[in-house]
């Protein structure tokens, strides 16, 4: 995937050296104690834990000891708990609590998932078009939780989805969302560049934009590039600016579903389908619509 962040809950390649800031922490947080590295980002990593009285597995996203009393830092996190905590839905990562082990350290406690990224899966193999579009329905699901909620994920992304073992898809990683009901606090624009709305590179982000990121998504599931490329400069530019290539350019599929891609990837945000619309248009084919054309072109 064309990734041009590291979220703290991003899967990465290094995660034999998040165990030493975790040990230095002491390995224990609250009612929790270290097993294992999961992943890792650039302010943390990610962990295997397991509660001493109960035995149940959790993750727990550990910010590295530097940033312990970095305001900002702190702060981030802290608020992807009160953010996630918003919504329970079966497509959302549970974000249980937040708090600051014996050190000092600052953490959250998570459901422990079994499974890999999508962003994972799609590097390893190409995926075939019933599976991206039912994986699709359901992140599309979910993320209309959030907005009925008045969250803005801000960041949706293969590696922001979590394919389960069973199947079940969940969103992860809440770093960089935003409440629709209150304004930026800056104008520092978050996300992953690649897959950004025209409005999100002015630092206004709105549910919209999630629709539009889950376009991006879905076109380079589908045809395995992403909408644009190039520097970052370019990229803005090509966002802003510019229509993509016809996705069945560069991959056989059904004209339903090609239409619902450049639908979500529509410049002016309220020429886009809501959230809603998108999981119920992507559940339909994939339960019946167009399902026989779906597994000829896939």
């Amino acid at each position: 995937m064309r990734d041009a962040t590291l979220p703290l809950g991003s899967h990465d390649e290094r995660v034999v050296a998040i165990a030493r800031p975790a040990r230095r922490g002491g390995g224990t947080f609250g009612d929790y104690s270290v097993i294992a590295p999961l992943a890792r980002g650039g302010m943390g990593g990610v962990y295997l834990a397991v509660h001493r009285v109960t035995t149940e597995r959790v993750a727990l996203k550990v910010l590295d000891p530097q940033f312990a009393n970095h305001g900002e830092v702190v702060r981030r996190l802290f608020a992807e708990h009160a953010i996630a905590s918003r919504v329970r839905h079966r497509g959302v990562v549970d974000i249980r609590s937040a708090a600051r082990n014996a050190d000092g350290v600052p953490f959250l406690v998570m459901e422990f998932l079994d499974g890999e990224t999508l962003g994972a899966s799609a590097d390893r193999e190409t995926l075939a078009l019933p599976a991206i579009v039912s994986i699709a329905a359901d992140v599309a699901a979910a993320a209309a939780a959030l907005h009925a909620r008045g969250v803005v994920h801000c960041d949706l992304k293969p590696d922001n989805m979590f394919v389960l073992r069973d199947g079940r898809v969940k969103l992860i990683d809440f770093g960089v969302s935003r409440l629709v009901e209150e304004p930026p606090e800056d104008e520092t624009i978050a996300g992953t560049p690649w897959c950004m709305a025209p409005e999100q590179w002015d630092g206004a982000p709105t549910p919209a934009s999630d629709v539009y990121s889950l376009g991006c998504t879905l076109y380079e599931l589908t045809t395995g590039a992403p909408p644009f490329a190039g520097s970052l400069p370019e990229l803005m530019i090509a966002h802003l600016e510019q229509r993509p290539a016809r996705p069945s350019w560069l991959r056989a599929m059904p004209i339903e579903l090609e239409r619902l891609i450049l639908r979500a990837l529509a410049k002016h945000a309220d020429e886009r389908p809501t959230m809603c619309e998108l999981a119920y248009e992507l559940a339909e084919l994939a339960a019946w619509n167009v399902v026989q054309d779906l597994r000829a072109a896939g």
